[in-house]
């Protein structure tokens, strides 16, 4: 068995070719080879198939393919159900991708030991893996991504192995090669100096330096730029050496390239930043993948520390990103920042000086620019695909993070880490750090007492520091006590609640009336938990109906979820929205909910526990007779 998507999506069995089936069909098995030995979650392959909005039945049309698929691949090539998903897992050496990166990486290693011409034999095999541009025969924004991503890192490898030929010589036909390769990439500034360095040492410095001045006005024609210090300085060099000696040939070594700047424009990392193990963990790792360009996503309600992780991690990667890290606030949704205006601060800081008028050629001069650089970009509160598309670099060896308040569905393929509160152990010692070891630990149990009250939510934590610190006569229990009256009955709101406040009014202002109603009506009752059949009743809304409306709530990271598929709200959030929901929806409409609550939990074949019936019970002001006669002798 071989698979092969480095050109058109194929399988062979011997030698016979196997029919795949659909499009469709062989896009799915398409995606699995590109997440090899990697579960891909069933939502995440219909969007790929189909876009963010699949059609009626799309999952069960995705166990359908996989069932063709199954038999056609045999045991060679096994895709296994895993939870919500699927993993195709396969023979080594049956992938040409699988064979094209590690061949790529062995010669890295060959670069590296000083071993020049082993390293460009490997990669001559590793683009022999290619026949054609990659997943031809599959469509889709999701592939079309990957097909650039894919193609990137082939003509990185091509550019790779003609630097090491040109070092190491032999190659006859090398420049007419490269000269191919301009054609076919006229604006990959490498490649033009690569073809300009051979002509060079071909000794056709005439023609070297008439493809020199082709590609200037080429540049100055097409984007507005000169071009860059590594071809400016080659074509000094030949100037120079043309003024006084004779043309250099056979093994010399490339012009030594011009430094580029080395942009640091990472925050200052914080000094109390604390936890997040597990998390920084699983960035690390995704950051490190050098075969592609990793862009990962962290999403969560505001105030969970999104930003503070993000930069957190990017300067723990510091080393493996040595051409310099950047970073930009993209504003959010309510103000984003334009990536035209974005793209010119970054090109200016690695060093581009003339900036192309609009948007399509300022990312086609940045993906330009940074290839073959090792750069780290952090783009912090993205608010939608088209904002972030044109700031992502194409070829491996650069990483970008991005934090945002919801996941950007039209970004396909890129892993999302939903950010939740701190472990009741890290906010503690987030407390201790801030407000001092000697304090919190002394008054232990009611520190925790106080990290628990602020749902262990960072910025919450940081608030309740500020409190201690302003208040040093002040017991712990004394300021839970203010900072409890404060954030659930205020008489008077104070500017450190607002600033605690303020991810709960944003999250809700990214919503419509409808669900900023339900947000609000949702954190009414007392109990601990809701189920989608309690929150029907609550809504007045058929099952299904508030089922979604509790996703969405989900999805906007106001309101928790269990395995039990059960809902709940931290502390902080449920107090928030309990008071709009008493000022804006009104005391009566509030109580009518709660009354829709206790029939249900009265009627239901879903046993309901004592605790929360009592809690309901002890929030309705009038009972009406028909519930009064429902309500167990032993509940007073």
């Amino acid at each position: 068995m071989r698979l092969a998507v480095l050109g058109p999506v194929r399988a062979w069995r011997q030698d016979e070719e196997i029919d795949l089936g659909s499009p469709q069909q062989r896009g799915l098995l398409a995606l699995l080879l590109l997440r090899l030995g990697r579960p891909v979650a069933t939502e995440a392959i219909v969007e790929a198939l189909w876009g963010e909005h699949g059609p009626r039945g799309a999952r069960g049309t995705v166990r359908t393919y996989v069932y063709r698929l199954r038999p056609i691949l045999g045991d060679l090539a096994v895709i296994e159900s895993t939870g919500d998903g699927y993993c195709l897992t396969v023979r080594h050496g049956t992938v040409d991708l699988e064979e094209f990166r590690e061949l790529t990486a062995r010669a890295q290693r060959a670069r590296r030991a000083d071993a020049p011409a082993s390293a460009a034999e490997l990669l001559r095999q590793a683009l022999g893996t290619w026949h054609g541009p990659a997943l031809s025969g599959v469509r889709g924004p999701f592939f079309e991504l990957e097909r650039d991503r894919l193609e990137e890192s082939r003509l990185a490898a091509l550019e790779e192995v003609f630097e090491l030929e040109l070092e190491v010589g032999g190659r006859s036909d090398l420049t007419s090669e490269i000269r191919a390769a301009v054609d076919e990439h006229p604006l990959r500034e490498r490649l033009h100096e690569q073809l300009v360095l051979s002509l060079f040492r071909a000794g056709r410095r005439a023609e070297a330096l008439a493809a020199f001045q082709r590609t200037r006005q080429l540049l100055r024609d097409e984007l507005g730029v000169d071009p860059g210090p590594a071809l400016r300085s080659l074509h000094s060099r030949i100037l120079r050496e043309a003024e006084g000696a004779p043309a250099p040939a056979g093994r010399a070594l490339p012009p030594p390239r011009s430094a580029a700047p080395v942009p640091a424009q990472l925050p200052a990392d914080l000094g109390v930043f604390t936890g997040r193990r597990a998390e920084i963990a699983e960035l690390s790792s995704a950051l490190g993948d050098a075969a592609h360009a990793p862009v990962v996503g962290i999403t969560g309600l505001g105030g969970t520390g999104k930003t503070a992780l993000a930069v957190h991690v990017a300067h723990t990667l510091r080393p493996r990103f040595p051409d310099g890290q950047l970073f930009a606030d993209l504003g959010g949704s309510r103000d984003p920042a334009d990536p035209l205006e974005v793209l010119g601060r970054f090109l200016r800081a690695v060093g581009v000086a003339r900036l192309p008028a609009s948007l399509d050629e300022r990312a086609a001069l940045w993906r330009t620019t940074v290839s073959g650089r090792r750069l780290l970009i952090v783009l912090d509160a993205a608010s939608s695909g088209e904002q972030v598309r044109p700031l992502l670099p194409a070829a491996p060896g650069c990483a970008v993070v991005l934090t945002g308040p919801r996941r950007i569905t039209d970004l396909p393929g890129i892993p999302w880490l939903r950010l939740g509160v701190l472990q009741p152990e890290d906010a503690l010692h987030l407390l201790a750090a801030i407000s001092g070891t000697r304090r919190v630990f002394a008054e232990q149990e009611a520190a925790r007492r106080l990290v628990q009250a602020c749902s262990y939510q960072p910025l919450s934590v940081h608030v309740a520091a500020a409190r201690l610190d302003a208040r040093p006569s002040w017991t712990i229990d004394q300021i839970l006590a203010q900072l409890h009256d404060d954030l659930r009955r205020p008489v008077v709101m104070h500017e450190d609640c607002k600033i605690v406040d303020k991810p709960f009014r944003e999250a809700q202002a990214r919503m419509d009336t409808f669900h900023r109603n339900a947000f609000h009506l949702a954190a009414v009752p007392d109990c601990g938990r809701l189920d989608a059949e309690m929150a029907a009743a609550l809504l007045d809304l058929p099952v299904d109906e508030a089922t979604a409306v509790m996703e969405a709530l989900v999805d906007a990271h106001v309101v928790e979820t269990g395995g039990n598929g059960a809902y709940h709200f931290l502390g902080l959030v449920k107090a928030f929205a309990r008071r709009q929901a008493l000022d804006g929806l009104g005391h009566e409409h509030c109580q009518q909910a709660l009354h829709r609550l206790l029939r249900h939990c009265l009627t239901s074949r879903n046993a309901v526990g004592e605790e929360d019936l009592r809690a309901i019970l002890d929030q309705i002001t009038d009972l009406p007779d028909a519930l009064a006669d429902m309500v167990p002798l032993s509940l007073p």
